[in-house]
């Protein structure tokens, strides 16, 4: 589109630059400039992209967004001067990708844990009504079958805008996206039209960026002022019990639901073993028996939230019962892994102590033998859940090895000292095994006639982060490896 359509669009402080030039894209990538880009330069908090202007200019730009032009630069492309070239990135992709979001249901769902799975048993319910449906998040952006690879758990809005057209165009008709807080305070889903929220839970995470759980909470509390149809609130976190209340204060329509509090969708009467969770639900006073593959009242709780935003969006409540009795799981989150030994292997994605404890509930439910959990904690970020996390496993589990988990430029031993602290604190028992393979097959191959063996943290994360480079780390293949390798050991397999 031309440059000057493109302005009667959006707002700016001021144009300077050939009107008739052609726009075809648009990125805050210099390196990822191709011809006809509109380059964005964007303040981030370990670089300045109007250092790079000049790169994305020689890469093809065609114009620059940006808060001020380089004097050097001046009269050598075409700028678009804005306030905040975060906000002006969103409005801009939104219009070169032709208002996606509006031609298209979005449900947003946010939350410390359970974003992934609500995504996928969302998906899981439309697949049951073969509709199509696409998805945003930490495991990728998946289109028509296909797996895009995403760095963070929602993109930029230049690319959010682009994966939305894309489904457009392959006729998907809803979109679940994981809305993260980092997304909400830095303009990633500005623009997007979004049907339903949903909110999952809160619980201590991410503090390096946004410092308390005041401005964390308040983060996530955006959504839910963006939405059009409705917000799905699990009043079960006390969070969600406040955010419900504001919500309903501010006039903003909401449903609420839960387990242990009285709610709009309710859960009771909760029947768990290691196939699966039954309960009977009560949705505005009619009663549906479910039961879901996944066991524990964290899987329940994240049913109830897709159960409630399928809902809201028209969809029949005997269709939702039934998909959600029919869906298999999600990979990596309480993924029960096959394997011929007298013991049950879980690689679940557990990062935080809340989600920690949450997994350790529902194997306690059903466990005969001995706990064992395999985890670690991530270099440079909130340092404060390492002990936690450890004095949760402390409790609950009969041996901690601990392992590294994306250390970063952090020395993975300390890190492991820190959780080590918090399991002495409640008197259990660990070990430290830095390699994280090393530490799996340890793991399995110290099993004793029921144990169960938590694989914890990484789950289908493609990478170990080293700080100076992302290794390709894949926990799925790794741990099946040793499965086999180990009933090989035993004669339980011949090759």
């Amino acid at each position: 589109m031309y440059i000057i359509d493109l302005l009667k669009e959006i707002e700016y402080e001021n144009y300077t630059g050939n009107n008739e030039i052609d726009i075809t894209g648009i990125s805050c990538d210099s390196k990822k400039v191709k011809q006809g880009d509109i380059f964005v330069a964007i303040k981030g908090f370990t670089a300045n992209g109007h250092k790079y202007i000049s790169d994305a200019i020689k890469n093809g730009a065609s114009a620059v967004i940006c808060e001020y032009i380089p004097d050097n630069l001046k009269d050598i492309s075409n700028f678009l001067l804005v306030k905040s070239s975060r906000a002006s990135m969103a409005s801009v992709a939104n219009v070169i990708y032709g208002y996606p979001s509006k031609k298209i249901n979005i449900i947003g769902i946010t939350g410390t844990n359970g974003k992934t799975s609500t995504t996928y048993l969302l998906k899981g319910i439309y697949d049951y009504l073969k509709e199509k449906s696409g998805i945003i998040g930490t495991m990728g952006t998946l289109i028509d079958g296909e797996k895009i690879k995403t760095d963070n758990t929602t993109p930029e809005s230049t690319d959010n805008q682009n994966y939305l057209s894309k489904m457009v165009e392959k006729s998907i008709t809803h979109c679940f996206m994981e809305v993260s807080s980092h997304a909400l305070e830095l303009n990633r889903v500005d623009e997007i039209s979004i049907d339903v929220g949903i909110f999952t839970n809160l619980t201590r995470d991410h503090l390096d960026f946004h410092k308390t759980m005041e401005n964390y909470y308040n983060a996530k509390k955006k959504l839910f002022y963006k939405t059009k149809t409705n917000n799905i609130i699990n009043i079960d976190d006390p969070y969600g019990e406040r955010l419900y209340k504001e919500l309903i204060d501010d006039g903003i329509k909401a449903m609420s639901y839960g387990i242990d509090n009285e709610a709009d969708i309710k859960a009771s009467n909760l029947i768990t073993t290691m196939k699966g969770t039954s309960f009977d639900c009560n949705i505005k006073g009619i009663i549906k028996k479910i039961h879901v593959k996944t066991p524990g009242k964290f899987s329940v709780l994240n049913s109830l939230g897709a159960l409630g935003a399928a809902y809201s969006l028209g969809v029949d409540l005997n269709d939702i019962v039934n998909s959600l009795s029919e869906f298999k799981g999600v990979t990596g989150r309480f993924q029960i892994l096959e394997t011929a030994l007298d013991c049950t292997v879980i690689l679940d994605f557990a990062h935080t102590p809340d989600g920690l404890q949450k997994v350790m509930d529902t194997i306690n439910e059903f466990a005969e033998a001995r706990k064992i959990v395999m985890f670690g904690a991530g270099g440079e970020r909130d340092l404060s859940r390492r002990a936690p996390m450890g004095e949760i496993s402390g409790k609950y589990c009969d041996l901690s090895i601990l392992t590294s988990d994306n250390p970063r430029f952090e020395n993975p031993y300390d890190i492991c000292m820190e959780i080590a602290q918090g399991v002495e604190k409640s008197g259990g028992k660990y070990k430290i095994i830095i390699e994280r393979d090393e530490a799996i097959y340890y793991a399995i191959d110290n099993y004793q006639s029921k144990d169960v063996i938590l694989l914890a943290g990484k789950s289908t994360e493609p990478y170990q982060d080293m700080g100076v480079e992302k290794i390709p780390y894949d926990e799925t293949t790794i741990a099946k490896r040793a499965i086999k390798e180990i009933e090989q050991k035993h004669g339980l397999r011949k090759n």
